[in-house]
């Protein structure tokens, strides 16, 4: 159980606005619940989580919310079949007046790894406030060739819906439905060295949500292939690096170049990430394509046993592709957080963020900053 208090400068995530009063105190209240099991055929987690938003100033605005993971490894069940094959299941469900906004690799993690991945449609872009819910469900398996190479695939099905946003927001927002099919192959070359190869197709088929748009049924269908070459490589027991790139079409005629790279430390009190990816990705703001450079930061510093500091930072540029909407985007989101252990159960946190935000839309600019401090006290029992 996790209680929050924070002050929000921009709880519309909209720019100055005569008689608009943006500023608001916010109690947040978050119950979870995980249970893993780990059994003859399967081991897996399922975590289920609620929470709600009480404003002070603004109590129109008050919500339930939920964020919920599955999780499934049926490697026990397939290797009584196929020894040297892996499977494993992901879901993740959301539903938030919220816009998706960033999701950062967890500190010393891959930013391709699949416990980073639990919204395909935050990507950077940040929309005003309207009820969405979100899901995104992977399949991935692979079947290890030798002892040194494995060939591997993947499905993943997402999709974003939305309420009714409010008036005079200048942009559409589009129901989106995903489906990304994926194949490659690793090689491990040496102790150190591993090489990979991957070829991504991705379809998507957008819809105006029945109250945010009035330009009437259109349905915009787009399709992306990526094809890819990535190389890892451990510097040194506590250093690793990344590396990768490649080539994107869109709807078979537009192309655009794919890269990526990452470095991540892992040591016993200190993990961090820091990365960079060239990517095309599907949007919800007309339907379209964006293509966006990504740098994200985060790290984590084990101050003592009971103290924690953690540090994050992001900054991604887009810019549409295909679509009804031309959209730029700039977001840069800075925030730190200090957390305390009084004991195994019982701890406290004190967090500070800062975001701004610049979007072109044909002759339509939109900008805003907002920022955020909050101070929570959190309660686990196992």
């Amino acid at each position: 159980m996790c209680v929050t208090e924070r002050y929000d400068t921009n709880v519309f995530y909209r720019r100055a606005t005569p008689g608009l009063e943006r500023d608001d105190f916010v109690t947040h209240v978050n119950p979870m619940v995980r249970i893993n099991h780990n059994g003859e055929y399967a081991t897996g987690s399922l975590r289920m989580s609620g929470f709600s938003e009480t404003y002070i100033k603004h109590p129109s605005l008050n919500y339930l919310g939920t964020f919920d993971t599955l999780s499934l490894d049926l490697d026990k069940s397939i290797k009584r079949v196929l020894p040297n094959a892996t499977l494993k299941i992901t879901d993740n469900f959301g539903y938030t007046p919220l816009p998706p906004g960033f999701v950062n690799p967890a500190a010393g993690t891959s930013p391709s790894a699949p416990g980073n991945i639990e919204n395909a449609y935050a990507q950077g872009v940040l929309g005003f406030r309207t009820n969405n819910v979100t899901n995104n469900a992977t399949v991935s398996t692979s079947y290890a060739t030798t002892a040194s190479t494995s060939l591997n695939a993947s499905y993943s099905y997402a999709f974003i819906r939305f309420g009714s946003p409010p008036s005079g927001q200048g942009l559409n927002l589009f129901n989106t439905t995903s489906q990304t099919g994926t194949v490659g192959g690793t090689a491990q070359l040496s102790e150190a060295d591993i090489l990979s190869v991957k070829y991504a197709h991705v379809q998507t088929e957008s819809t105006p949500s029945s109250t945010s748009s009035s330009s009437g049924p259109t349905t915009i269908f787009f399709k992306i292939d990526n094809a890819t070459i990535g190389w890892s490589r451990i510097l040194t027991p506590y250093l690793r690096s990344e590396v990768g790139g490649g080539g994107i079409l869109i709807n078979s005629t537009q192309t655009t170049y794919a890269a990526n790279a990452a470095l991540l430390l892992n040591y016993s009190i200190n993990t961090a990430t820091i990365s960079y990816a060239h990517t095309a990705f599907p949007t919800f703001f007309g339907g379209g394509v964006l293509i966006a450079d990504t740098f994200a930061l985060s790290a984590i510093q084990k101050i003592d046993p009971q103290w924690q500091l953690a540090e994050t930072a992001s900054y991604v540029h887009s810019s549409s592709a295909s679509g009804l909407n031309p959209l730029t985007f700039d977001a840069f989101v800075l925030g730190g957080d200090i957390q305390y252990w009084m004991t195994s159960i019982w701890s406290t946190g004190l967090s500070y963020s800062y975001s701004k935000y610049n979007q072109e839309n044909r002759s339509i600019h939109t900008d805003f900053v907002r920022q955020v401090v909050m101070l929570s006290i959190k309660a686990t029992w196992e």
